[in-house]
Formats: structure tokens, sequence, C-alpha cells
């Protein structure tokens, strides 16, 4: 017979056992365990929410716009732009709902808690019963995470953005309910399928039922305080005889019979409100209602209060600093989003406690496993603790590849030449400050890249440490590398539209504008889809004194897809630049079309304007200006343009201020 592990054999001084009853009331019958009714309930409420997604995400593919996203993380651009977006309002009022009726919502409307469920749910049929995994520091991590989230945008925005960068706008209230573009703050299926593995089965496995919920979810992290004054919760009778089938059942990994015998209600902020408990008690003594809240409800006098915990302070203090390490090793430009790496770091902290309990404790389980048993390590925790090591010799990795690109980051920050200036043909040498911060950038990011050259592995995120290489290579002048970089790297991964417009820029830099233009027009020919990249073609072919044919291609493009605004709007431009009066009206009526289609475009009002302006329409090309400044009052390009205008037509009174407030956005890089 296997012996328990630590956290098993440790009890405190007031447990009480569990007698077995038979089973009333409720229960299945005599003898049977205890069960829930609200199970299948919740199955089928989380299931509509569910499906209410993937209606959402069909509505979308139909119409191509659709109500935003309604997700709480797009609460972060409200707090930081002042843009109320569908996520935020569902943010609020769950927030407002819980400070109410307590954590409901983690229970009854959240999809990762149905993930969680459904692991569960499939572990118990194939014997497998996740216990709980107990640690008081590790529960502020979702604050933690929250306060990151939500709070400190706000918090920068309006006490350290004002010393920082004083230049810096206040955010004006806007709203953004609707997208065309619903993918844009999604991680994609690279992520996706690791997430649902780590956040729904191995948390489940290793921290116990809605063990993620617990640690990991930053959203939790403010559900759990406002839990502590909402007035409604699950409370007790003096039916209640303490025979344990509301914790044999509870999901939340909530002592239930514990708390109310010692407060007379549920007050751990983990309670989710499943109502498990309630369904299961053979004596109907527990319901939710209405009473005083958790941080006014008073311990009864004749309880004797208990917290069990797995770790020690010491271990609490220790494996915190796992968690930080872990967490911010693997949250970084090459790996996982904020929600993963808190998972990842939650489940780190419970190997490395498992294995570290194997060095100080005689006997130690694992579910089924006996890791140790009467002081010797069994194969099964020899097994357990290689993995341990393998997964944490992986984070410590991880974390040295994203340290040396975020050092990059940093050194490729004072690299400020311009990139219209790099790639014009003439190019003026870099400054030695700037010089020795591209080389500094350049070595660190080569260490993040897969050998021979660095340490790096292969994935989605290597295109992009490649792209800023090739540009700083640029930068010092090395065109020839940056291009054999960017090739290679088509060779490895495909081409790509990012691939061919960095090629076409190493050739312009060369001074070879011809090169680009026949290099541009094979790959258009060859890829018509790639609308940023036929764009680039035109503007090179226009400089390169082809506007004839910059036009032709760009009537192509427009042809192919005659809804796209930007390819409009580049042939627009093309157009009332052409020196042509025929062409220039054309380029007029198409601006009017992308008008109509996007009303508040100040770039649109420039380019009709300048339009007027040269059919000497002085008049309308006046209003137009004045209507691109109204729209972007903080755009040098706009004030300049509106301000040379006025100076045109003999307003220097009203150009000076115009053209002065342009030359301060300028120096601000607006």
């Amino acid at each position: 017979m296997s012996c328990p592990s630590k956290s098993e054999n440790r009890v405190s001084k007031s447990d009480v056992s569990l007698p077995v009853l038979p089973a009333a009331g409720r229960a299945t019958g005599v003898g049977a365990a205890p069960h829930s009714s609200m199970g299948w309930k919740r199955a089928i409420v989380l299931g509509v929410v569910q499906l209410l997604m993937v209606a959402h995400v069909v509505q979308y593919m139909i119409s191509g716009e659709t109500l935003a996203p309604v997700e709480p993380s797009e609460g972060m651009k409200t707090l930081k732009d002042g843009v109320v977006t569908a996520g935020f309002l569902f943010l609020a009022l769950a927030l407002l709902s819980t400070a109410i009726l307590g954590r409901w919502f983690c229970g009854w409307g959240c999809h990762i808690v149905m993930l969680q469920d459904l692991c569960g749910w499939m572990m118990k049929k194939i014997g497998i019963r996740p216990h709980a995994f107990r640690s008081r520091l590790l529960l502020f991590l979702p604050l933690c995470l929250a306060i990151y989230m939500f709070l400190w945008p706000l918090f920068y925005r309006l006490a350290i953005a004002p010393w920082t960068m004083p230049e810096l706008a206040a955010p004006t209230l806007s709203f953004e309910l609707t997208v065309t573009n619903f993918w844009a703050t999604f991680p994609g299926i690279v992520m996706a399928i690791p997430f649902l593995l780590v956040c729904g089965f191995l948390t489940v496995y290793m921290l116990g039922s809605k063990g993620y919920c617990t640690y990991g979810c930053p959203y939790g992290g403010f559900f759990a305080p406002l839990d502590e004054i909402a007035p409604m919760r699950i409370r007790v009778t003096d039916a209640c005889d303490q025979c344990g089938h509301c914790t044999a059942v509870c999901t939340s990994n909530v002592e239930v019979h514990r708390e109310v015998r010692d407060f007379g209600a549920v007050v751990s902020a983990g309670c989710m409100k499943c109502l498990d408990c309630v369904s299961a008690c053979p004596k109907e003594a527990l319901y939710f209602g209405i009473g005083a809240p958790a941080f006014l409800t008073k311990p009864r006098t004749d309880a004797k209060l208990s917290a069990l915990w797995d770790l020690s302070m010491r271990e609490e203090i220790a494996l915190a600093v796992v968690a930080l390490i872990t967490f911010f090793a693997v949250r970084g430009t090459i790996a996982l989003p904020l929600l993963f790496a808190s998972g990842v770091a939650a489940i780190a902290v419970f190997m490395t406690w498992k294995v570290w309990s194997m060095l100080t404790t005689p006997s130690v389980r694992f579910h089924r496993w006996q890791l140790k048993l009467a002081g010797s390590i069994r194969l099964s925790g020899w097994v357990f603790s290689g993995i341990t090591a393998c997964v944490m010799a992986a984070f410590l990795y991880v974390g040295l590849l994203n340290a040396s690109i975020a050092l990059a980051e940093r050194a490729s920050d004072a690299v400020v030449t311009p990139a219209e200036v790099v790639f014009s043909g003439s190019p003026l040498t870099p400054t030695d400050v700037e010089t020795a911060a591209a080389r500094r950038a350049i070595a660190l990011y080569s260490f993040a890249l897969p050998g021979p050259v660095g340490y790096g592995i292969e994935g989605p995120w290597l295109i992009g440490v490649e792209s800023r290489v090739a540009y700083l290579r640029c930068v010092l002048g090395d065109f020839d590398g940056a291009e054999a970089m960017l090739r290679a790297a088509a060779a490895r991964d495909g081409w790509s539209e990012a691939i061919a417009t960095g090629i076409g820029q190493t050739m312009k830099g060369r001074g070879r504008l011809d090169l680009a233009t026949a290099w541009g027009l094979e790959q258009c020919a060859a890829h018509p889809e790639w609308d940023g990249f036929v764009d680039s073609v035109s503007v090179w072919l226009r400089d390169d004194g082809r506007g004839a044919d910059a036009i032709a291609l760009m009537r192509d493009a427009v042809a192919r897809k005659p809804d796209s605004l930007a390819l409009l709007r580049r042939l627009s431009l093309l157009l009332c630049e052409s020196g042509d009066d025929a062409q220039r009206l054309e380029g007029i009526a198409i601006i009017d079309r992308t008008l109509e289609i996007a009303p508040n475009n100040a770039f649109a009002y420039v380019a009709r304007g300048r339009a007027f302006q040269v059919g000497q329409d002085f008049a309308r090309a006046e209003a137009d200006l004045r209507k691109a400044a109204e729209l972007a009052p903080d755009s040098s390009i706009v004030l300049d343009t509106l301000g040379q205008f006025l100076m045109s037509v003999d307003k220097v009174r009203e150009a000076a201020p115009i053209l002065k407030q342009a030359g301060e956005l300028r120096l601000h890089g607006k």
C-alpha cells in the first residue's frame, strides 16, 4: 500500500473526519456517492455560450464585419486610448454583476471553465481525480496580471506619460463596437492548440479543477476581490451535519464543509457559484442567498479556524520566485501570450514543488504514481524529475533568447535614420552612435537566430527578427547582406509580401531603382493578391519616371479588388499627380468614392485638396485642406500642407501659426 505525499500527510489540528452517511434527500440512494444535479445544467449553459461564439465567427465570415470581440482584454484599449470596445462593456458588466452575485461568471459563462470542466470530467472517466494544489502567494498571480493589463496602462497614461511624453495628446472618448478584422488581436491557431492543452488539461491535471482560474486567469484577479463584497453567496442552515458531500462535489477546490462550519457561509473567493454543493446536500442545508459579504462575515465563536496549504512560507517565497522567472522567461517576443504564460508559470511552480518534495519528504505521490516511498525515490520519481529538469531548462533557454531580443530592441531604438533615407539610393552615413547601436543590435538579434549564426530555434517569430537584422544591415550600408538574408528566409519559409518588399527596398538602397521595379513587376505578376506590395511597386515606378506604368499597374489591381480602399487611394493619388487634367478629374472622382466609404480620412481630403489646387479651384482646395486639419489636428503633414497652401494664396498671417505648429509636431515625430 502506497503512502500519501507530504501535502496529503499534512493535517490541521482542527480537521474533522467526515462520516459516511446514508444518502438521503436529493442523493441517488443509500450508500451512493455524492452527486450534483447542476453539472449537466451548467454544461448546457456553457455549451450555449460556445455556440454563440461560433455564431459570432460565422457571421463575420459571411458579412466581413461584425461585433468587436467580446473579450475582456479588449478593455485595455479603452483604458489606454479611450476607445470604448465591446470587450470593455462586457468586462464592466461582468465586474458589476460580480460585486452583487459573487464570482458567478467564472462558473457559468467562461469558455475556459468549460474546457477545464470537460478535461476534469474526461479524467474522472479514466480514473484520475485531480487534487487541488494550495498555495498562498501564487493566488496573487492573477491579481498582479490584472493590474498589469488594466490598471498599469491607465496609471502610466495619467501619471507618468505627462512627464515623459508631454507631447502625447490626451485620449478622446470614441467607440469601436464593430470590426472588419476580427482576428487582429487573437494569437492564431499556432498558439490556440497549445493554449487549450496547457490551460485546459495540464492545469487541471496538476493544479486541480479550475486550476487555471485559481492561479493563472487575470480576469479572476479582479473577480476574486469583488467576490469579497458581494452579498450573495452560498449559505447554510442548522440542518447541516458536516457530512462532506458538498466538498466532495465542489469543482472549485473549496472546502465547503469547513467554510459553512466556521463562517456559516462560503467566504472563499475561489467559489464560482456553480451550485454543485447546494444540489448535492442530502439535508438541503445549503442555499444561495443574501447576507453579509465575506469581508464582514465573522467566524463563529466556537470555530477552530484552519487553512491547509501545501507549502511552508519559505517554500511559498522560493516558488514565487520560480513563478516570476518562468513567466518573464516565456512571456516575450518569440514565446507565449500573457494568458498562456501565466498557466505555464503555475505549472512550473507545481512541478518544481514536487521535485523539492522528493528531496525533503519521505514519501511523495502524484496521482497514481508513487514518486518516492520510505525515503527511496522510485523510477517514476526519477522520470518526473528528469521531465521537470528538461522543462525548466527549456524555459531558461527561451528566457535567454527573449532577453537577447529585448536588449537588441533597446539598442536598435538608437537607430533613428528614417527608412526613406536608408532606401533613397543615396543614403546618409550613420553617426558613430547609430553605427555602434546597429552593430550591437545585430549581434544581440543574431543570438536568437538558428545556428550556425546563433542559438535560436525556428518558428513563426523568426522572420520578424531576420527582417529587423536585414534593416539594420541596410542602415550600415550592407544591402547585399540584407538581401541575401531575406532570400534565405524565403527559401526556408516560402515567399511572403514582407520579404518581397524588403528585397525590393535593398535594391532601391543600392541605387538600382530599375532592378527594384523589374523585381516588383515580376512579383506582382506572380502574387497579385499582395495589395501592399503592389502599392509599393507603383511608388517605385512613379519614382523611376514611369508614371503611366504605375497607373496601369494600379488599374489592374483595382479591377481585381474594386472595393479595396488602399488600392483606390493609391490609384487616385497617381492620377492626380499625372499632370493630365482628365486623369486628375478621374482621380478626384475616385477620392469622392473613397470618402463615401470612409468619410473621416484626413489624407483623402489632403489629396483632393491638392488636386483642386492644381486645377486652380482654390476655394474647394482650401475647404478640403481645412477639413483635413480638423480631422487630424496633430498631423504635421496635414498642417504643413494647409500652411503651405495658405502661403501660396497670400494668407500669410493665417499660415504662420499653422506652419509653426506643424514644425513642432515634426520635431516630436508626428
